[in-house]
C-alpha cells in the first residue's frame, strides 16, 4: 500500500512541475541585426558626404535600449574600426546611423564588416546574428 502510495504521490508531483514549467511565460526580448536596404547590394548605402549609412532593425519582441554599432573598414593599409552610438529601436522598428568612409577604402571597392550591439551589453533572443561578413560599396 505504501508503495501505490509513493507512485501516486510521486506521478502527481512530476505532472506538477510539468504544468509550472509549460506555464512559465517567456520574457520578450530584442534581437538586433544589420539591415540591407530594399534595393541596395552589400549594405552599401552612402549619401553625397560620402557616409555610409548602417541600417539596424530590431526584429525582436521588446524595445532595445540605445546601443553601439562598429564598421570595421578594410583600408589598404589594414582594418580600421569605427563605433557610434544608435538610438534606443522599438520593436519591429528599423534606425540608422552613419559613419564616414575613411580615405584609403576604396581600393577600388570598399569593404567592411557591420556589428551590432558590438559591446555585446544588450541581452537579445539570438547573440548570433549581430554580425555582416560581407559588406560592400563598389568603387
Amino acid at each position: 500500500m505504501k508503495g501505490k502510495f509513493f507512485i501516486l504521490f510521486f506521478i502527481v508531483l512530476l505532472m506538477t512541475v510539468m504544468a509550472l514549467v509549460a506555464c512559465t511565460p517567456s520574457v520578450p526580448l530584442p534581437d538586433l541585426v544589420p539591415a540591407n536596404p530594399p534595393g541596395m547590394f552589400g549594405y552599401c548605402n552612402v549619401d553625397d558626404s560620402n557616409n555610409l549609412i548602417v541600417y539596424v532593425k530590431n526584429q525582436g519582441e521588446a524595445d532595445a535600449p540605445v546601443s553601439w554599432v562598429k564598421v570595421q573598414f578594410s583600408l589598404t593599409a589594414g582594418v580600421q574600426d569605427i563605433s557610434s552610438a544608435i538610438v534606443a529601436i522599438p520593436a519591429g522598428e528599423t534606425k540608422s546611423v552613419s559613419f564616414a568612409i575613411p580615405s584609403g577604402c576604396f581600393n577600388s571597392d570598399c569593404n567592411f564588416t557591420i556589428t551590432v550591439d558590438s559591446t555585446e551589453n544588450i541581452v537579445e533572443s539570438d547573440e548570433l546574428n549581430n554580425t555582416v561578413a560581407n559588406g560592400i560599396c563598389i568603387g
